[in-house]
């Protein structure tokens, strides 16, 4: 040993070169008395040798001596087995001496191969060294990991893999070190050298020598640098992904790290590039297949989604393929653990165990089984083990304890390699329960031991707790996706249904609704087991267990877990630890500050399937979209894999399919498409529904609303190919008759479903062909035979059969419907099917159970009746006859109930006529009650010794009637002479018969017993005889009569000879015979019969006991019957006719809903979806008011709706149902009512019997859009007035909603339809312009949205009223007449009574104080309430100028709904020339006081000459014949703008007005209203104070050509002091309109419009009598020409508002500060230099807690701050929401009152919140949605709370991280980490547009946004820039953050921002706090706009205030939040603190 040890010493010594490889040098011997212990001596030589050697490569000058030195420390490091020289490598900088070594390994002086082969030497050695270094050392492996890091080593290696000659080898030593085996150093270069073909060969020979990836990192590395190695070289390139194929697919270890790589991108990339060499691609597609099993992030699913459906609309097949594939995927996020791996938490100050028992739950996955027994889980109390869980190499599960010193295995487990087993251990701590030890595997009890708890200790000390093994003793590869200990023992249902809620559930379990998370297979099989858990015990369902978790929730306390782990706590993926005990990493434990450290080789896998990316695409409208496009039936039977792969598994693409009513969408996207459906499409379908192909018996429905909706689409499959169409029907058989499951399939899943009426529809259409109709039936068989019960088989069959049996009297076309939409249905020949469906009828019946069933429903006598009908064909008469055979076999008193209703008498009359061979069988069989038996067998008693038995001789006189009946016939053809080609059916059929006759006459006793009845023998007596008579007169007889004849005689001389027969009887036959005979053989000798055998033997009693009972019921009977019957058939028919006729205008109406369901392609074509449309955007104005009443938010025209909206209903479909327990399985025997009168009257019974009452379902139109379990109460047609245009519409009243739908009128029966198929009559309002093709709405608003309402006119008749709702919009409808308005009054007003909430409930939050606000319109106040209360606030200055003024307006009746009367404002400026606008110059502005067409001289001459002129002629005088306001001059002003656009055109009769005309310019404008003396006189509208939209023709409209100048009408023209900007024309007309000057002139305008000189000839103010109130009433002109004149008049003339003033308008009190209310001495807009910051914090809620949102109380009017993941619900500030901020947490959403949770929600991904109103809350979310809540509160006060989801909003493609909301403006702002803002409508949850800030990443994450409440303006900042934009995405000012100022260096990270709310702001401020610990205020200003140029805005600083910092040394901290309130400002800081700054008193 010495010997080895000292030959790197001797090198020391030694200079030659060559004795670096040659050992031939002598040692130096060693006295051997020196005591010294070798092992330390050899150490620290080592030690010193590795300091000298890594001195020397610092100072290594040139290749060689580097190498040389290199292969010196290998060596050390190769000898020293303890690792100690590692240490000093690291501590001697090795590492970074190396990564230089590597740098430097490619500097060479010569290009020789020498050269370089030594740089290849160079870099092997570093590279092998380093392997070493880290190779089983912990401390040196984490050096690495975080100081050295593979970026240092990729700029290492850089140089090498740029140089060609050494880029092979250099990757082949990364590949090496990434599996630590350098024996693959060549590999790449044999891939570069083999032939294309010996590729493979290569790589093989290489895989076999790899094994797992050890080092993910440099494996990453390689894939990066990949591009490099392969060039242009395709050889290497098929090479290296073919590597990477085999690689991935070694082991599942190999398989994670590939996915984490994010490969999938640029590959895809490369996949569908064109060009790729075909072996590529194949490659290619494996390797992606691979990699997108965990590795289809949301980016590749986009990615994938968007290059699938290519340009012209056609689907790429190979695309599909992978997508299809990776959709299968069923991975999920967990850990990949290769052993020594262990994750372990220690929990401080415990004595053991929990100390109620425990229960220890985990998912786990095991690759391979462990060598010898692996410990799963360890629980260790300081050194004792107290329990160890573990897995044998048998698949074993054993159990140790500090309890039991034996090993307890659990014999009965046996856990599966590869797939998911859950396994929880349950400990009760008492030996009371028996087991005490309880294992379950996949939730079902496995096994069990009988142990005492493991004991407590003394003292509290730490538990470890330890999943896995740190010790090296066994290997097994193996993966958790979750695991939960929680501090009490699980009943026996509990780990059932966590089991079913699947390993992808990593949440806390403290959801209530837990089933929502459960796939469709999970609940199913819960309701499987639940059904029989049902059938055995007697405890109610309610009661068990399982149902109140699936009703409540598991009922967990979130402080009895003691912890939980999942991989969703930790963040990037990755985070592998290798080596042994120092590994640091940690993995929170869900939800609670204690961590997970990571030991040994644990991987952290994000699994990325595509099925959970597809969510943050976009749901099941994705896959749906695919299967759209797709036109072949490979493409859509890929399609529908994708789709139904996508929802298997995945909780909320099931549920996002059911909100989006996707299942039926499905159905009508199939339908066209159904030929292409082949049998794989087919069976994906079912398969997903729950049918097992593999073992059909296994089949179940798992899916019953996808079911109802797919499966029973009867039109669908009959559309399909047949072989389809067969395995589709014969499914039916499988599920109800075959399955093992069919009594869960029938109770649970087809009971109401009504399949039997579905299919007897699907007969009555004629979409089946009639060799597929078999197979109808015998769906229709099964589905009776399963459910057969009165309502569901019994009698819908019975009632389809009474009315399509028999011809059905023309239909009267009055009552059903037009003939087209029949066409579908099938009247060429039901008969054919009805008598299908009999014969299957029966067959069911001849079933005793079923009999029983049906005979306990209907009475069977009179249904055989019914059904044969008067003329039944023969198969009718069959099935007939068969079905009485049945039933005189199953009861013994048929035939005399039968007889009762003269039953056997019908059949006499009616069967003779349709009497053939089948017939004659059947009436045979009744005769002698066989049953199904071959008749022609003999009987076993038959062979002579008894007789045959004769059941029913009621029959008999059918028999011999049908017999005469067929006499008669052939007789009438007897002379015919024989044709062979003629039919001699009856002749056959009669002989056939008179045999059958003659043998049973010979064989039954019984049978010769029947003719004592003399009626009977009569009828052979009378056929005998007409037959001989007809016979005899015929001079040629044929043959076939001849040998009918014979017989005849035979049997009639049986009868002669018989003694049954009565004598005179017996006489008469012997005289026929005679002449029979003569007929027969003129010549022969008559036959002599001796006349004693003749004579008549019976006793005189039994002759009369014959007659009596032959007095049959005579013919009377039999027709009252037989017309009682046709009578019951007929109301039968008519009821069938009318359910035929009410379910196909139900199918209608569902197939025109469903197909106009198009929010989910909407979303997906959006300008943000995943298939863009490229059509240009236009927009209208949003209904949707501001403030005030202010319009102008703009919405999106063309993106039909966006929304996807959620029923908030708790309907779940994937819930658990309690089943129906057996008690109403049983039949329940009513007593019929004809049981026991038999008399004849029983008739009158059964007329109502089947035929059931159809009520026309008359609102059928309408119900899909009722929100769910609402009920209309009242439905008014009405017209909704929008402009100048009227909707027809309907008006409904629900139980809690109010809807208004456009396009609907209900007609004089009440019944609903299409405006368009309606007379006029029913919806024209006098006046309006009837607009039938506008944008059809449907509105909709809970009864606690319904604000307030006023009643109103409308073109002066005082019909109309306004609704005005609490989201900020109203509605304005006219009725027919005021009757209608009273009744919907009524109803509004007992509707506001019930909700009306407390007034701080209905604040909008974020508003300053209240006297900030105006009231709401017409709230409480009367109108004179409101109208003092708005004019002392304006005379304080409390309100501006615009708001009185729109107060005034709406309390006169003017409203931005009607342009007849819309809103008027005043010209306030009239300088329109000027460069700037002086605003302090009275000569700026407008007199006032005057009226506009009295501002000249010349415009006051000539309106007191029309006045004087009018007057002197006795007309009404006026002095303008203009007005100031009409319907046109708003539509003239409003051109622009949809919907004003189209309103102008339908007022001028559909043109343009001429150029010249038009609204052109402002200057001109005012001039024409002003001066112009052929002008006009009218005055504004409010947008020109608001909305810059309207001056701006965005739509580019062509107007034509002004003729003056020739140019093109465009935008409006502005005066110059706006410099060319629209905006900054209305902020300077607002301000002029708030100025002071005009403050002061405004009572005097207000007197001329609203006051006491609304008509005075004094101020020249009196207009057209016709504008005034009161002066015209349309209802008394008759007349329509002149009552439309009139409608004219007053469009053209305009109305006058209603006068509110009799007095003068009072003045504005004058003192204080003109922009403030009086009271407030200054402001911050006036004095921010005054602001000061408060001296104490006003909270603080602790060092580490910054405060992320100030929110305001305003009930305590307090400022309360929030941290990070709570926010305060302002209105109740003792409720607040909560939401987690870690990731695993951010799953829950928890609503708290009080410190107590009342409401969680898991798996809601929250990362930002806001409450919009007290009613609303927006969440952004880290699956990319934004999310709108509902706050649903039992009752007022309740703590009960719910939230319930009602939109989810997709747009973004990455996490959302900011979101505000302004109930104002009603209005939701986004952020997000893409890069942009999004704008959404608060009500409709539809998406506006985005404002961008860059492409995405960090620096362009949207964090901070903010919405002013006043102006409706936008503030969104990220790190690069903080932008301003108005309400409608107009940019404003911007400011680039990342820009140094040469005064102030680069500007804060800005970290909270808010605007300064005032009613009206004449500056306008906007705060941003920043991470400096500044607060700026900020204005935006254009005054810095060049001269000339188009205004420019720009952000101003107007101060910057540093907040304190605790202490002067530190600096000050970030200022996280920001809020104004009223005149004060308060922020609060990173350290938790908040502070207040106010201005001096």
């Amino acid at each position: 040993m010495f010997r080895t040890l000292l030959t790197p010493l001797r090198l020391r010594f030694d200079s030659s070169p060559r004795s670096a490889v040659t050992n031939n040098v002598m040692t130096p011997s060693i006295p051997d008395d020196e005591e010294i212990d070798p092992e330390e001596f050899a150490r620290d030589v080592l030690i010193e040798l590795m300091r000298v050697a890594v001195d020397k490569l610092k100072a290594a000058e040139n290749m060689d001596v580097r190498i040389e030195v290199l292969v010196e420390i290998q060596r050390i490091m190769i000898q020293d087995g303890l690792g100690a020289t590692k240490d000093v490598f690291r501590e001697m900088d090795g590492f970074v001496v190396l990564m230089g070594a590597l740098s430097t390994a490619h500097e060479r002086t010569s290009h020789t191969e020498e050269a370089v082969s030594q740089s290849i030497e160079c870099s092997r050695l570093a590279f092998m060294i380093t392997s070493d270094a880290i190779t089983d050392h912990a401390e040196n492996a984490e050096y690495f990991k975080k100081r050295v890091g593979y970026e240092s080593l990729a700029t290492a290696i850089e140089p090498l893999v740029a140089d060609t000659t050494t880029v092979d080898y250099t990757m082949g030593l990364l590949l090496s070190f990434a599996f630590r085996n350098f024996s693959l150093s060549g590999a790449f270069k044999s891939i570069r050298n083999a032939a294309p073909a010996d590729v493979d060969t290569t790589l093989r020979e290489v895989v076999s020598r790899l094994g797992g990836i050890k080092r993910p990192g440099a494996m990453a590395l390689l894939c990066r640098l990949t591009p490099q190695l392969v060039r242009d070289d395709l050889t290497m390139r098929h090479g290296v992904l073919k590597l990477f194929e085999y690689l991935s697919n070694t082991t599942h270890r190999n398989h994670v790290v590939f996915s984490s790589f994010g490969l999938a991108e640029p590959l895809l990339r490369r996949f569908c590039t064109p060009g790729v060499p075909e072996l590529e691609r194949n490659v290619l597609q494996k390797l992606l297949r691979r990699l997108l099993d965990m590795g289809a992030t949301p980016a590749v699913g986009r990615f994938l989604f968007q290059a699938v459906v290519r340009e012209d609309e056609t689907l790429d097949a190979e695309l599909l393929e992978v997508i299809r594939y990776a959709m299968k995927s069923r991975w999920l996020e967990h850990f990949s653990m290769e052993s020594p791996a262990a994750l372990t938490l220690t929990e401080e100050n415990v004595k053991g165990l929990p100390v109620m028992g425990f229960t220890f739950m985990m998912w786990l996955w095991v690759k391979e089984l462990p060598t010898t027994t692996h410990p799963i889980f360890t629980a260790r109390l300081n050194a004792r083990t107290m329990l160890t869980f573990s897995l044998r190499g048998d698949g074993k599960l054993e159990l140790g304890t500090s309890s039991n010193r034996e090993v307890g295995v659990f014999r009965k487990s046996n856990v599966h390699k590869s797939r998911w087993t859950h396994i929880t251990l349950v400990h009760y701590p008492h030996r009371a329960s028996n087991p005490t030890i309880r294992l379950y595997i996949d939730g079902v009890l496995n096994d069990g031991l009988n142990w005492n708890y493991p004991k407590f200790e003394s003292q509290p000390q730490a538990v470890k707790y330890i999943i896995g093994d740190d010790s090296k003793k066994t290997r097994m590869s193996w993966c958790i996706a979750s695991a939960h200990l929680i501090a009490f023992p699980f009943g026996d249902d509990l780990p059932r249904f966590i089991h079913h809620l699947g390993p992808r559930y990593s949440g806390n379990f403290q959801d209530p609704l837990l089933a929502k998370f459960l796939t469709y297979e999970a609940s199913t099989s819960l309701n499987m087991y639940l059904s029989t858990v049902v059938a055995k015990s007697q405890t109610p369902v309610g009661l068990t267990p399982l149902m109140k978790v699936v009703k409540d929730g598991v009922g967990i306390a979130e402080n009895s877990i003691v912890w939980s782990l999942s991989p969703l706590s930790t963040s990037g993926m990755g985070a592998e630890t290798t080596g042994g005990g120092g590994g640091a990493a940690v993995v929170p434990a869900n939800g609670s500050r204690k961590v997970f450290t990571i030991q040994g080789d644990v991987f952290i896998v994000k699994a990325a399937c595509l099925d959970l990316s597809l969510w943050m695409i976009g749901g099941a409208a994705v896959p749906l979209r695919l299967l759209q496009v797709a036109n072949t039936p490979h493409e859509v039977s890929r399609a529908l894999g994708v789709l139904m792969d996508g929802l298997r598994n995945s909780w909320q693409n099931s549920e996002d399919m059911e909100r989006l009513r996707g299942y039926e969408i499905l159905a009508s996207v199939l339908r066209p498409k159904a030929q292409m459906v082949n049998m794989t499409g087919f069976e994906t379908i079912f398969e997903f529904l729950g049918f097992n192909f593999r073992s059909p018996e296994h089949s179940t429905v798992v899916n019953a609303v996808a079911y109802r909706a797919i499966a029973l689409d009867f039109e669908l499959w009959a559309r399909t190919r047949q072989e389809v169409q067969r395995v589709h029907l014969e499914h039916f058989k499988t599920l109800l008759i075959s399955s093992r499951y069919r009594k869960f399939n029938v109770k649970q899943r087809f009971a109401k479903l009504g399949l039997v009426r579905k299919l007897l529809f699907a007969l009555q259409t004629n979409w089946y062909q009639p060799e597929v109709v078999p197979y109808v039936i015998e769906a229709l068989a099964a589905a009776a035979q399963a459910h057969f019960t009165k309502d569901d088989a019994i009698k819908p069959i019975v009632s389809y059969l009474a009315a399509n049996l028999h011809e059905q009297p023309p239909a009267d076309n009055t009552a059903s419907s037009p003939q087209s939409m029949l066409s579908r249905i099938d009247y060429k020949d039901p008969r054919d099917k009805a008598e299908q469906v009999l014969e299957m009828l029966i067959s069911l019946l001849s079933n005793p159970t079923l009999y029983n069933k049906f005979a306990t429903v209907l009475p069977l006598t009179r249904i055989c009746i019914l059904l044969l009908g008067d003329r039944p064909t023969p198969v009718i008469a069959n099935q007939i006859l068969i079905l009485i055979a049945i039933s005189n076999n199953m009861s013994p008193a048929f035939a005399r109930k039968f007889e009762l209703i003269s039953g056997w008498s019908v059949l006499k009359t009616v069967l003779p006529s349709c009497w053939d061979p089948s017939v004659n069988e059947a009436a045979l069989d009744v005769l002698l009650g066989r049953l199904g038996e071959d008749p022609k067998s003999p009987s076993p008693e038959a062979n002579g010794t008894a007789s045959v038995k004769i059941v029913c001789p009621h029959i008999v006189p059918t028999i011999f009637c049908a017999l005469q009946a067929g006499l008669a016939h052939i007789a009438r053809n007897c002379d015919v002479a024989e044709d062979p080609n003629s039919s001699w059916a009856v002749e056959s059929t009669m002989e056939v018969l008179i045999e059958e006759l003659m043998d049973l006459h010979a064989s039954s006793s019984g049978f010769r017993e029947v003719f004592r009845s003399q009626q009977t023998t009569q009828l052979f007596v009378n056929s005998y005889k007409s037959f001989v008579m007809r016979v005899s007169s015929v001079s040629q007889i044929n043959q076939r009569t001849i040998r009918i004849l014979e017989k005849l005689t035979h049997f009639g001389l049986g009868l002669a000879l018989d003694n049954a027969v009565a004598g005179a009887q017996k006489r008469e036959i012997l005289d026929i015979l005679q002449d029979a005979e003569s007929v027969l053989s003129p010549s022969a000798e008559k036959t002599a019969i001796d006349p004693a055998l003749v004579v008549d033997s019976r006793t005189v009693r039994q002759r009369i006991a014959s007659a009596r009972f032959s007095i049959q019921v005579g013919e009377r009977t039999v027709v009252k019957t037989m017309t009682r019957m046709n009578e019951w058939r007929l109301t039968i028919q008519s009821s069938e006719r009318k359910r035929l006729r009410k379910n196909i205008l139900d199918l209608r109406e569902n197939r025109r809903q469903v197909s106009r369901l198009s929010e989910w392609s909407n979303l997906l074509t959006s300008e943000r979806g995943l298939w863009p449309n490229p059509d240009i955007r236009s927009w209208r104005l949003d209904e949707t008011e501001g403030p005030h009443r202010t319009r102008l938010k703009l919405e999106p025209m063309n993106d039909k709706s966006l929304a996807i909206r959620v029923d908030t209903s708790d309907q779940n479909i994937r819930n658990v149902e309690e089943p129906d327990t057996d008690s109403q399985s049983i039949v329940q025997v009513e007593v019929p009512p004809w049981a026991e009168s038999y008399e004849i009257s029983a008739t009158d019974m059964d007329d109502r019997q089947l035929a059931e009452e159809i009520t026309d379902d008359k609102h059928r139109r309408v119900r899909h859009e009722l929100e769910p379990g609402d009920v209309i109460e009242a439905v008014t047609t009405v017209a909704r007035i929008a402009g100048v245009d009227s909707s027809p519409g309907l008006l409904i009243i629900g139980r809690t909603h109010l809807y208004m739908l456009d396009g609907l009128v209900e007609n004089d029966d009440g019944e609903i339809i299409d405006a368009h198929e309606a007379p006029r009559r029913l919806f024209f309002v006098p006046g309006s312009i009837v607009e039938l093709d506008g944008p059809q709405k449907a509105q909709r608003w809970s009864h606690e949205q319904v604000a307030h309402f006023s009643d109103k006119t409308f073109l002066f008749r005082d019909v109309a009223l306004e609704i005005y709702f609490q989201d900020s919009r109203s509605l304005l409808i006219v009725f027919l007449d005021k009757e209608r308005r009273r009744d919907i009054d009524q109803r509004l007003i007992s509707i506001i009574n019930r909700h009306s909430l407390p007034d701080a409930v209905t604040q909008t939050p974020g508003r300053a104080t209240s006297r900030m606000r105006t009231p709401r319109f017409g709230k409480v106040f009367q109108k004179s309430d409101e109208l003092s209360s708005a004019q002392r606030r304006w005379q304080a200055r409390e309100i501006s100028n615009f708001t009185y003024l729109s107060i005034l307006n709406h309390i006169s009746g003017r409203t931005p709904s009607d342009a007849t009367q819309y809103p008027i404002f005043p010209w306030v400026l009239k300088d329109y020339s000027s460069q700037t606008l002086d605003l302090t110059n009275p000569d700026s502005y407008r007199d006032l006081s005057k009226p506009m067409g009295a501002l000249t001289d010349a415009r006051r001459e000539a309106a007191e000459m029309r006045y004087s002129n009018l007057e002197s002629v006795g007309e009404k005088p006026f002095h303008y014949g203009t007005h100031f306001s009409s319907s046109m001059i708003v539509c003239h002003f409003l051109i622009r703008m949809a919907p004003f656009t189209n309103m102008f055109k339908t007022l001028q009769g559909g043109d343009w007005d001429l150029p010249d005309r038009l609204f052109v310019d402002i200057p001109r404008a005012y001039e024409s209203a002003a001066s112009d003396i052929r002008g006009d006189v009218r005055e504004l509208i409010p947008e020109f104070y608001t909305c810059p939209e309207f001056l701006e023709n965005s739509a580019n409209i062509d107007f034509g050509v002004q003729q003056n100048t020739g140019e093109k009408i465009h935008d409006v023209k502005l005066p110059p002091w706006a410099k060319q900007d629209p905006l900054l024309f209305i902020v300077l007309n607002r301000k002029a309109l708030e100025s002071s000057y005009v403050s002061e002139q405004l009572p005097a305008w207000i007197d001329l419009i609203w006051g006491c000189k609304q008509r005075d000839p004094e101020s020249l103010n009196a207009f057209h009598p016709l504008s005034y109130e009161g002066s015209i009433d349309l209802d008394s002109i008759t007349d329509e020409l002149e009552r439309e004149a009139t409608v004219g008049i007053i469009h053209n003339f305009g109305q006058t508002p209603r006068k509110l003033f009799t007095t003068p308008h009072p003045p504005q009190y004058e003192h204080g500060i003109k922009t403030l209310p009086i009271g407030t001495p200054n402001g911050i807009e006036e004095d921010p230099h005054l602001l000061v910051q408060g001296g104490r914090s006003f909270t603080d809620l602790g060092p580490t807690v910054p405060v992320r949102e100030l929110v305001m109380d305003m009930i305590g009017e307090r400022m309360i701050p929030c941290p990070d993941g709570v926010l305060v619900v302002p209105w109740r500030p003792h409720e607040r929401l909560e939401w987690g901020t870690t990731r695993a947490a951010a799953g829950q959403l928890r609503y708290v009152i009080d410190q107590k949770v009342v409401h969680v929600i898991e798996e809601a991904f929250c990362v930002c919140a806001v409450f919009a109103d007290s009613g609303n809350l927006v969440t952004g979310c880290s699956d990319y949605t934004v999310r709108l809540w509902r706050i649903n509160r039992a009752s007022q006060n309740s703590n009960n709370v719910r939230l319930g989801l009602s939109h989810i909003m997709r747009i973004h493609t990455d996490d959302v991280v900011s979101v505000t909301a302004s109930r104002a403006w009603s209005l939701v702002l986004s952020g997000s980490k893409d890069g942009s803002a999004a704008l959404w409508d608060l009500n409709r949850g539809i998406y506006i547009r985005s404002i961008w800030h860059g492409d995405g990443g960090d620096a362009s994450a949207v964090r901070l946004v903010a919405i002013n409440e006043s102006t409706g303006y936008i503030a969104t900042c990220s790190r690069l820039k903080l932008l301003l934009h108005t309400i409608n995405g107009r940019p404003m000012a911007a400011l680039d953050l990342s820009i140094p100022s040469p005064t102030e260096g680069i500007p804060p990270l800005i970290t909270s921002l808010a605007f300064h709310e005032r009613e009206y702001s004449h500056l306008g401020v906007l705060a941003t706090g920043g991470s400096d610990g500044s607060i700026t205020l900020r204005t935006w200003t254009t005054d810095g706009t060049p001269d000339g140029e188009a205004a420019l805005w720009e952000f101003l600083t107007i101060r910057t205030m540093k907040i304190r910092a605790v202490n002067e040394s530190q600096k000050p901290p970030a200022v996280s939040a920001l809020k104004f309130y009223g005149e004060e400002l308060y922020h609060g800081e990173a350290t938790g603190k908040s502070f207040l700054w106010t201005l001096p008193e």
